[in-house]
């Protein structure tokens, strides 16, 4: 059984939302929490509460010193079989949440959050804990505190979350600025954004040249907004009186310009969010693109080094005017050693070994892969030169005098590559001076055409 060192305090708030229908208190003692009915917002008061440290004991602490300060409780019991968002965002400092299945004398962690990075929460450090698979009648345990001695006043919301269960689209994993999904420019249809699982997407735009962004969807579904962020900004998703540019209003749809006037290409993340809940939307792009502009997600990177030392890196062009328009480029591999490209419609990370690396191409429940090694433009067969870099023996590296390989529309998974299509890719090469017969890899790439 939990115990308490301090003595109960108890404090009478107001209630804001209706879909709880009593008067309640919140309580400074785990032992003493209160019960709170149904969804939706209820008011409690920190002020003068003391630190219990429940959270060291249980294991579901946040913040950089695993404490809150200042906290208190409340019980709640599921009402329906669902999934649940708990948040402080209409508070006006710095909050800590954790979410405990059980009571204080027996409680599993279901998450903890202390600053929750939605736009709409810049203004307060608050907090936001998404709990999904809650099954009726499920006991919880709520602990509201302060970061760094914070207390006061503040507002606990609880709410049905339909979203999750709603599913990914192709571009997922791309929620979070460092794994920002490649995308050219085109119309991409029916995605789905999350309010705990905002979409990102990187692009590159040529020094001059204006790229436009469309958001198209219903705002009754969701208020949805847009915005436009350097990709070497470190605030990125942080700070949004940084980005450079955004569209956020409350009716249909969102779109903005915005013109590179750098001096030089650009690579640019675009950051797409809904205040809450979940909608769907399409995304529409034009005039990205720049030669010498960075683009696709790694995977199974860095490889295992090759004999150089190395690991071999595969990078990826965008705007090379060549067929898809993408040049792939691959540095640090073994010189005088030959190599070709695969290409799968999934991945696997971190792989399998196989030689010297790993194969990080999924190629099982109906996943496959296949070598561009036939053909004319679809034959990628190089070598590394002295100064590791590969180089086309086939000419078809005509956009960079010979170095790399530019992908051709023509796929050897069947068809032409399409507008939006994923593909992954990754170099198998020889590497002779580790023993005869040795083999290695390069990192892979995800791609969107």
């Amino acid at each position: 059984m939990y115990r308490m060192l301090h003595t109960t305090k108890w404090i009478v708030p107001g209630l804001l939302c209706a879909l709880a229908g009593e008067a309640f208190a919140q309580s400074d003692d785990c032992p003493s929490a209160p019960l709170l009915s149904g969804t939706g917002s209820f008011v409690f008061d920190t002020t003068g509460f003391a630190q219990s440290g429940f959270e060291i004991n249980e294991g579901c602490g946040v913040g950089a010193n695993n404490s809150f300060s200042a906290d208190g409780f409340f019980a709640w019991t599921v009402p329906t079989t669902g999934d649940y968002v708990f948040d402080t965002l209409s508070t006006t400092w710095d909050t800590q949440l954790a979410i405990y299945a059980g009571d204080c004398a027996l409680t599993v962690c279901l998450g903890s959050n202390d600053d929750v990075l939605y736009p709409q929460n810049l203004s307060a450090l608050t907090s936001a804990v998404p709990v999904t698979g809650l099954l009726v009648g499920t006991p919880v345990l709520i602990q509201i505190g302060g970061w760094n001695g914070a207390e006061g006043p503040g507002t606990i919301n609880i709410h049905w979350d339909p979203c999750p269960s709603a599913g990914d689209d192709s571009f997922e994993p791309n929620d979070a600025c460092s794994n920002a999904a490649p995308i050219a420019d085109g119309t991409f249809p029916g995605l789905l954004v999350l309010d705990s699982d905002r979409d990102y997407y990187s692009l590159c735009l040529a020094d001059g040249a204006t790229v436009s962004l469309d958001l198209l969807f219903s705002d009754a579904n969701g208020d949805c907004d847009l915005w436009l962020w350097d990709a070497a900004n470190t605030q990125c998703a942080q700070d949004y009186a940084t980005a450079l540019a955004s569209s956020a209003s409350s009716t249909d749809n969102e779109g903005l310009t915005y013109t590179n006037v750098s001096g030089t290409s650009q690579d640019l993340v675009a950051e797409v969010y809904v205040w809450s809940g979940c909608n769907t939307y399409d995304l529409v792009v034009g005039g990205a693109g720049c030669i010498g502009g960075n683009v696709g997600t790694p995977f199974c990177d860095p490889m295992d080094v090759n004999s150089t030392g190395n690991s071999t890196t595969l990078t990826a062009i965008s705007g090379s005017g060549v067929e898809t328009g993408i040049r792939l480029e691959v540095r640090n591999g073994v010189p005088g050693e030959f190599g070709y490209f695969l290409i799968g419609n999934n991945l696997f990370d971190p792989g399998i070994i196989s030689g010297d690396g790993r194969f990080c191409l999924d190629f099982v429940n109906g996943n496959t892969f296949a070598r561009y090694n036939y053909g004319s433009t679809t034959n990628s067969l190089g070598i590394f030169d002295s100064a590791g870099d590969f180089q086309s023996l086939t000419g078809n590296a005509t956009s960079n005098g010979g170095y790399g390989f530019d992908i051709p529309t023509i796929s050897p998974l069947g068809g032409t590559i399409m507008a939006g299509q994923i593909r992954h890719i990754q170099l198998w090469h020889r590497d002779t001076p580790s023993g005869p017969g040795h083999t290695n890899f390069s990192n892979g790439l995800s791609l969107t055409f």
